[in-house]
């Protein structure tokens, strides 16, 4: 008894080896089918319906015996293909059934042209090419499945069976429609989210930038300034540390253009924000200070409690005057700058920084475009707004009005355009 099971697993071993092994076997196509545990479940399926279709086939239909396998192959087979080939399975049952119908003849008081076991086949492979055809597909299953069966069950048996198939088809497309929509939506979503973290990372990158401008672009100039203008504010300067000078002014203006063209194309590292606070009104002396340094006339009017005007805006007000201190020492150097900050209406502080005519050349430092729109912007993220202008008697005026807390309401004002007769140089143009 123990021998004969042994012979038993080792026909079996074999058998499953040289399976493993055929040739048929190494096709991707098979080796994808049964790598899916539902094409196994619906292989078994066919399996047993097969043994039943054959064996009952004499029963129903009267047709030679060695035609029997065939037929009852048509009748249970192809629901094999229930789940890797859905369409192509429903074609096969759906025109064997008819063909089945017509040619064969049907035993007795047998009243269906087919088998049980087709029709089951039919209603399964039918619901399946619903579900996952192409749904241009669906009318076509439909009405060619309505009809077979039409034809295939008793007369008064067939608008049942057409409203079924058809109430099943209308179903699955309007569940398929619904959650195609679905799935169409939650990509959309996706992609907005990714779209809006995007544009997040650019604005910040964007706002970084515009800091390093603002710091880097202010420091830069000051050390030109105080360079350039050394030999007239420092006693006995003598030719050889005059000439240093200007070196260290030159280097500096170089290194000044390189800064800007790398924050004009900062769009790749990120940057760790910095511990450092903010500045607020509370700096603007020193930064008047430093400015006084580099052989500036500035006279600061500050009039507004630093404790009254929240931490957004009190930086605001500092890189707006920042900016335009170092592009009064850039473009109009022995000119007088008035800084004056007080409060205006309502929740509104009033910023100005007039400068007045240049007494000598303006320093030959570029701009990068960015100063003045930066205020701009800067004064708009908070709800404010901020003009810039020529004066009459040929300076420069920087005048904002910021909200001491943000408003949720952006203030844009009118965009600003200089004239050619009496507008702001190019070289003024931050």
């Amino acid at each position: 008894m123990f021998g004969y099971r042994k012979k038993l697993r080792a026909v079996g071993a074999s058998s499953l080896e040289w399976a493993s092994t055929a040739p048929v076997a190494q096709d991707p196509a098979v080796r994808h089918y049964f790598s899916s545990r539902l094409n196994w479940f619906f292989l078994f399926v066919a399996l047993v319906m097969y043994s039943v279709a054959w064996p009952t086939l004499p029963i129903t239909h009267s047709m030679p015996v060695f035609v029997l396998p065939v037929v009852a192959a048509f009748a249970a087979l192809p629901i094999a293909l229930a789940w890797s080939a859905p369409l192509l399975g429903w074609a096969i049952s759906v025109v064997s059934a008819q063909l089945i119908g017509i040619v064969v003849p049907v035993r007795g008081t047998w009243e269906l042209t087919i088998q049980v076991t087709h029709l089951i086949e039919l209603l399964v492979l039918t619901f399946m090419a619903f579900l996952r055809c192409p749904l241009r597909w669906i009318p076509v299953v439909w009405i060619s499945t309505s009809i077979v069966i039409a034809f295939a069950v008793q007369p008064t048996a067939r608008i049942g069976w057409v409203f079924g198939i058809t109430v099943l088809a209308v179903v699955v497309a309007l569940l398929r429609g619904l959650m195609a929509s679905r799935r169409q939506l939650a990509v959309r979503t996706e992609q907005t989210e990714a779209a809006e973290a995007e544009a997040a990372v650019l604005q910040e990158r964007a706002r970084i930038a515009r800091d390093l401008h603002d710091v880097v672009a202010h420091r830069m100039s000051m050390v030109v300034v105080m360079s350039q203008t050394a030999r007239y504010r420092l006693p006995d300067v003598s030719p050889s540390a005059a000439s240093e000078f200007d070196a260290i002014a030159d280097a500096a203006r170089t290194s000044l253009d390189e800064v800007r063209q790398l924050l004009g194309v900062l769009r790749v590292e990120d940057a760790d924000a910095s511990a450092t606070p903010n500045p607020g009104l509370a700096e603007l002396d020193s930064l008047v200070a430093e400015t006084r340094r580099a052989g500036a006339e500035v006279v600061l009017d500050l009039d507004v409690d630093a404790d009254e005007v929240g931490e957004s805006a009190a930086l605001v007000i500092y890189r707006i005057v920042q900016e335009s201190l170092a592009n009064a020492t850039r473009h109009a150097p022995g000119g007088r700058v008035d800084v004056e900050v007080s409060r205006g209406e309502g929740d509104l502080v009033d910023v100005a920084v007039v400068n007045t005519a240049a007494t000598a050349d303006p320093l030959q430092i570029g701009g990068s475009g960015v100063g003045i729109p930066g205020m701009i912007d800067r004064a708009q993220a908070v709800g404010g707004s901020l003009v810039a202008a020529p004066t009459p008697t040929g300076g420069f005026a920087v005048r904002a009005r910021i909200p001491v807390v943000p408003r949720r309401e952006v203030v844009v004002p009118e965009p600003i355009v200089f004239s050619s007769g009496s507008g702001e140089p190019p070289s003024r143009r931050r």
